[in-house]
C-alpha cells in the first residue's frame, strides 16, 4: 500500500478518507502507482477518486493535467 505522509494540519484531516479511497482503488485495480508518493495527499485523493469514478486505473499522464 502507498505510504501516506502529511505536511500540514489540514491534510491530517484527510487521512482516513484517503486511506479508504486508496484501499478501494487497490481492491479494484491492484497496487497504486509508485509515483503517487511524490504528490500531495489532496492531489492523490482527487486522482484516485477520479479513477474510481470512471472505472479505469491511473496513468502517469494524468499528473500532467
Amino acid at each position: 500500500m502507498l505510504t501516506i505522509t502529511v505536511s500540514s494540519a489540514a491534510q491530517t484531516s484527510r487521512i482516513p478518507q484517503l486511506r479508504e479511497t486508496l484501499q478501494a482503488y487497490e481492491h479494484r485495480f491492484g497496487a497504486a502507482p509508485e509515483w503517487l508518493d511524490e504528490l500531495s495527499s489532496g492531489r492523490v485523493l482527487s486522482l484516485v477518486q477520479q479513477a474510481l469514478q470512471r472505472g479505469a486505473p491511473l496513468s502517469a499522464a494524468e499528473v500532467l493535467h
